[in-house]
């Protein structure tokens, strides 16, 4: 499995490679500049905007829970008062009393009882202007008493009883809107044992609770929000959060919203903790934290809008930009110096390539660096020196072969004139029997018309054999039999094309030189094999050998001490085969000589 990832990544990098190649480096420099600048400072922001949302949130979180802890106790002392204050009548005896036959009460009982609870109530002078309604009721729902306060209609006192009595509470603290404003309502019936005798009705004024947290999460456009178990408004001190005023809303419906003061559009995306959550109202995005109040099963729901943490992170978000256009720019800079260092000279060598031509060749770059593209324009630059060097060296070959061709030419002037000549000689040389001179002179005439008639600088073997074989009889009239020839030769080889007159002066040198001392036996031996890609030519004689003067460890050097027939062949097998060969010559002093040539076939000849 290993191997199996190790390949798929290795053909993925040669694939990424493949494709990139097919684009200049220009672009790859520009493309992997912009990636390697802009990639960095996109995470770099990305972290620090997760980061700095993160503290910023749950900084806010942490205090405003803080001050929800703070406002909610204060919210549970004030309200506990005025839950003492109903407690205090209840457990009133005389009252009680009083509450149990209060239709048989005469006008002077009814007078105290009305003393008695108007007592209660002054002596809490604190409180008392808090007050917006005090009314107690029997058990048919009758007014028993009332503070005299009339803010509130007796149908809202007796739908807020009939409420409590449903929901089976003690107390029921509920919030009443009418036209008058908005109250904080506390209902609780009067109760000895399972017995009910009748209930009382308390109101606060709605801005005394509201003056605890007037202020609470203003400063980040929010709001704080008191609810009831069944989610309805209570207080707020900002009605615009909770309340989805669209511009298509009609006024009445407006006022029925209001009316209704109901927060079930609260949509919850994330819950935090078990009292902090992140939702939306009215499609805008809020943190959102309970914390609950005691006596009165409220919670105060405190919305924070998810958009002030943006706004806290401005300076944030100026500060990283700075540093971020300040860390491009450097980057930008850098990059243009790198790009430059690596892609002006690259456009130099292109240049310099796509310009070369013959008067250019040799001229050098140059090189003002030490990396791995300076090491490319020092091979161009060494290349075109040797490019130059072949360029001039071929000149010469073509001048030498113009030169060779010429005097081929010229040695062609009036051949028939000398081929008529050699014929009559040999006729003449018959006619007086002397059979020698002819055949002599017919070998001559068959040597030079390969010399001067045959045009072509390639021959097959087996024409090269026959010159060797006319010129052995031209030798034989002035030697006569004081040597002998052999040859040794493949048939498989004998139509394969060679340089012409290769061997002739190999063999004239073994007569001329190699004999000067008269031996018993004069031997030339001529060797033809096939080597696969290569002929083999060796001319062996038993003659007088090299003075060891011109012998270096038994190689005769050719090019200080060799005529000019050995110097010509040379000359010829480099210009033709262009160093492609062998040719070397071998001796000892008074032990003879081999001569040794091997050249390549020709393809196809």
């Amino acid at each position: 499995m290993k191997g199996k990832i190790t390949s798929a990544k290795g053909n993925l990098s040669k694939y990424s490679v493949k494709r990139l190649r097919q684009t200049t480096i220009n672009k790859r420099l520009l493309i992997s500049f912009l990636i390697i600048s802009i990639v960095p400072v996109i995470l770099i922001f990305l972290v620090v905007n997760t980061t700095s949302v993160n503290l910023i949130k749950n900084n806010i979180i942490s205090n405003d829970k803080v001050t929800s802890k703070l406002i909610t106790d204060s919210i549970t002392n004030y309200i506990s008062k005025f839950d003492s204050i109903t407690n205090e009548i209840i457990w009133s005896s005389t009252l009680l009393n009083d509450m149990k036959g209060y239709n048989n009460l005469t006008v002077k009982e009814r007078d105290r009882f009305n003393n008695e609870l108007s007592k209660i109530l002054r002596s809490r002078t604190t409180y008392i202007s808090d007050i917006a309604d005090f009314t107690l009721l029997n058990e048919d729902f009758n007014v028993v008493y009332n503070e005299g306060f009339s803010y509130i209609k007796h149908e809202t006192k007796l739908d807020e009883i009939s409420k409590a009595i449903k929901s089976k509470n003690i107390i029921n603290w509920t919030s009443v809107t009418n036209a008058e404003g908005n109250y904080i309502s506390i209902t609780k019936p009067i109760k000895i044992g399972k017995k009910t005798y009748g209930y009382i009705f308390l109101a606060l004024k709605e801005k005394v609770i509201l003056e605890m947290f007037k202020d609470y999460n203003i400063n980040f456009n929010g709001g704080g929000v008191i609810v009831d178990e069944n989610n309805n408004i209570v207080v707020t001190n900002n009605e615009e959060l909770v309340i989805n005023k669209s511009e298509n809303l009609y006024e009445q419906d407006y006022l029925q919203y209001i009316e209704k003061r109901n927060l079930d559009n609260i949509e919850i995306i994330k819950e935090i903790d078990n009292n902090t959550s992140i939702g939306k109202i009215n499609g805008k995005k809020f943190i959102i934290t309970s914390k609950g109040i005691s006596y009165a099963s409220w919670d105060l729901l405190g919305i924070i809008p998810y958009s002030f943490i943006y706004s806290s992170c401005t300076d944030i978000y100026i500060t990283y930009a700075l540093v971020a256009i300040a860390m491009l720019a450097l980057s930008i800079f850098i990059a243009i110096i790198i790009h430059k260092s690596i892609t002006k000279p690259i456009n130099e060598i292109v240049y310099t390539m796509n310009n070369v031509e013959e008067s250019t060749i040799g001229e050098e770059m140059i090189i003002s660096g030490n990396d791995e593209i300076s090491f490319i324009m020092q091979k161009y630059n060494e290349m075109s020196k040797k490019l130059k060097v072949l360029i001039h060296t071929v000149k010469l070959r073509e001048k030498e072969k113009r030169e060779v061709t010429l005097r081929m030419l010229q040695a062609q002037i009036n051949p028939h004139f000398l081929f008529n000549t050699l014929g009559s000689l040999r006729y003449v040389a018959i006619m007086n029997n002397d059979n020698t001179v002819g055949s002599g002179l017919e070998a001559l005439a068959k040597l030079l018309r390969s010399i001067i008639l045959n045009k072509d600088e390639f021959i097959s073997v087996n024409q090269e054999i026959e010159n060797v074989k006319n010129y052995i009889t031209i030798q034989k009239i002035r030697y006569g039999d004081s040597f002998n020839i052999e040859y040794f030769i493949d048939e498989s080889i004998l139509e394969e094309k060679i340089l012409k007159f290769i061997l002739q002066p190999i063999v004239e040198n073994c007569i001329l030189h190699g004999f000067e001392e008269a031996n018993d036996t004069n031997d030339i031996k001529i060797k033809l094999y096939d080597g696969g890609e290569f002929i083999h030519f060796e001319i062996i004689d038993n003659g007088i050998g090299i003075d060891e003067e011109r012998l270096e460890e038994g190689n005769f050097n050719i090019d200080k001490f060799a005529g000019i027939g050995v110097k010509n062949i040379k000359e010829r097998l480099n210009l033709y085969y262009e160093g492609v060969y062998i040719f070397e010559i071998t001796s000892k002093y008074q032990n003879g000589t081999i001569t040794k040539i091997v050249i390549p076939k020709i393809i196809g000849g």
